[in-house]
């Protein structure tokens, strides 16, 4: 079993294939010779049977013709003519005799004679054809003869004699021996007993006498030769069958060809045989559908798949099949569809993960340079500060004061702060501008109170009211305002709006800066560039894609003379762990 289950699906096939044709043969050929044994053995009871009758018959025969010669001979007449002795009244009673042996005849037709010997054997009265041959005396039961030879050619007569020993029937004691009288019987009688014997058109049915001499037949098959009896009853072509009837000696004797037999049977073997074909064809067709429907197919993607890893991601399984192999072929194609898409998710995670990582050791790098000696320049911001509350400069301290906060809190290593401390951070550099500019530009900010202890991404709002201050106020010569609104949006979203009323941007400028923002996703380049602009729009636009992904969006809406507007809006997130874990750098 281990054997078979190794071989190919084509081998097993096949085996199975030819398994099923030998035992088809097998089956065709064992129902065959029972189905012959069978008829055989019917025909053999029914021959049999058929035999017993034509005995039947005959035995009907033989009483028939015991009680003809017992009313004859023991006639008055006969009795009387046999017990006398002078040969005169034998020659008067004569034409009686002759006259009762006519009457005598014309009860059976096949009768042609009747002979009369005295206690001798000298014939003493004769009607009809003689027997050509001399009578054993004395003769103590009835016998049968076979055919008899014609005295004037010698040759083989149709006639049979019946010989009858005659008594005395006034003797009581001892059976007293009179004479015996023949009876010359014609065998055509016979033949119409046997009539209605035969089983098939060229079988045939024998009556032999003791000589093995044929003394009425029923059909013609080929010649029969009585003395080779054995041989035909060996011969497998012939359904021979014997029965002897004791009182004569006689055979009856079938003879039935088996190919005649067995004829309906040929046309149920032919039909057993074409079954065998049509069978086998079937079987050759269902092998070829299977091959060209199923292992080609399978064929087909065992090969396609061994191609796969050497072609590529994107080549597919042609698929020309509508069957089972063509459903399986479509849900491997859609499983390497599912296969590319989830590779190319994994590779953007890892992307953004590495983009993620690499911000991260920028930042650290970019706030490895800022801090250089951190204690050194908080100390002099400090002894800066001191100074200043010296000589009672409150402005010189405030800035101070401003300056120092901003720095501890960019060089801080956390990446998520509360919304409160980046406003804040916002405050702190608002400080700074109003004494740069005189009070000429101010910072507003309106916050949700609900909102502040919400965790959010460092540094996002004082780059851009940087950018807004240099790029849009500072441009203008009246006075400015930079007006940072937070809010949570219908879809639990948080929303900065920073609005300022500056120079604002041409819509080719504008144009260019979003196009660049956009190439920021695709290209690497793009991505280095804006790493080197520093904590800009690209940056705080790369930085919230990398932490929030396609959930963060980032909007600029500029017009020249009147201000510009950037909206972000970033997903509401626990960030906690990012918190506790920067605490610790």
């Amino acid at each position: 079993m281990d054997r078979f289950r190794k071989l190919s699906l084509t081998r097993q096939i096949l085996f199975l294939i030819l398994m099923m044709l030998i035992i088809l043969l097998i089956s065709f050929v064992i129902s065959n010779t029972i189905a012959e044994r069978i008829i055989e053995k019917k025909v053999t009871d029914s021959v049999s049977k058929i035999l017993l009758q034509v005995e039947e018959k005959t035995m009907s025969f033989y009483s028939d013709m015991e009680g003809i010669s017992t009313s004859l001979l023991y006639s008055p007449t006969v009795q009387t003519f046999m017990s006398s002795n002078d040969p005169l009244s034998m020659i008067l009673m004569n034409n009686e005799i002759i006259s009762v042996f006519s009457n005598t005849m014309t009860l059976k037709e096949n009768i042609r004679g009747i002979q009369l010997f005295d206690r001798e054997g000298t014939m003493i009265a004769s009607i009809g054809a003689g027997t050509g041959e001399s009578v054993q005396i004395p003769v103590e039961t009835t016998k049968y003869s076979g055919l008899l030879t014609n005295p004037d050619t010698n040759d083989t007569s149709t006639y049979y004699s019946l010989t009858v020993p005659i008594y005395n029937l006034k003797s009581t004691l001892v059976r007293e021996y009179r004479g015996t009288s023949v009876f010359v019987m014609d065998v055509k009688n016979f033949n119409k007993i046997l009539e209605g014997g035969k089983i098939t058109k060229h079988s045939r049915l024998l009556l032999l006498d003791q000589n093995n001499k044929i003394m009425a037949n029923e059909g013609n098959s080929p010649n029969f030769d009585a003395f080779r009896l054995e041989d035909w009853k060996n011969d497998k072509r012939y359904i021979v069958q014997t029965i002897t009837m004791p009182q004569t000696g006689w055979r009856l004797i079938s003879v039935i060809p088996k190919n005649e037999l067995l004829q309906e049977l040929d046309i149920v073997k032919r039909l057993n045989i074409a079954t065998y074909v049509i069978v086998f064809c079937m079987l050759f067709l269902f092998l070829v559908i299977f091959s060209n429907r199923i292992l080609k197919p399978i064929k087909a993607i065992m090969d396609f798949m061994k191609t796969y890893p050497k072609t590529g991601r994107e080549s597919r399984f042609n698929v020309i099949y509508h069957n089972e192999i063509g459903v399986l072929a479509v849900n491997l194609n859609k499983m390497l569809d599912e296969i590319d898409t989830l590779s190319k998710e994994i590779q953007l995670t890892q992307k953004q993960k590495y983009e993620i990582e690499i911000a991260k050791k920028q930042m650290e790098i970019s706030a490895f340079r800022n801090q250089i000696n951190p204690h050194f320049l908080y100390n002099t911001l400090e002894c800066i500060r001191a100074i200043a509350f010296y000589y009672k400069v409150q402005e010189i301290a405030d800035i101070s004061t401003s300056l120092s906060n901003m720095f501890r809190y960019s060089v801080k290593g956390n990446d998520f702060v509360t919304i409160r401390d980046e406003i804040s951070h916002v405050k702190e550099y608002a400080k700074i501008i109003e004494f740069r500019f005189m009070g000429r530009m101010q910072v507003a900010i309106e916050a949700d109170e609900e909102l502040l202890e919400v965790k959010t991404l460092k540094m996002l709002l004082q780059p851009i009211v940087e950018n807004a201050v240099f790029h849009g106020l500072e441009k203008k010569i009246d006075n400015g305002i930079v007006l940072i609104t937070v809010q949570k949006t219908a879809q639990n979203q948080i929303k900065y709006e920073i609005r300022d009323n500056g120079y604002g941007m041409e819509d080719q400028q504008l144009e260019e800066l979003l196009k660049s923002l956009r190439q920021l996703d695709t290209s690497p380049s793009h991505s280095e560039k804006g790493a080197k602009l520093g904590i800009g729009l690209s940056n705080i636009y790369r930085r919230i894609k990398l932490f929030y992904g396609d959930e963060a969006e980032m909007t600029i809406q500029s017009k020249l003379q009147v201000g510009t507007t950037i909206c972000i809006t970033f997903p509401v997130q626990n960030h906690s762990e990012q918190l506790e874990d920067s605490n610790h750098v």
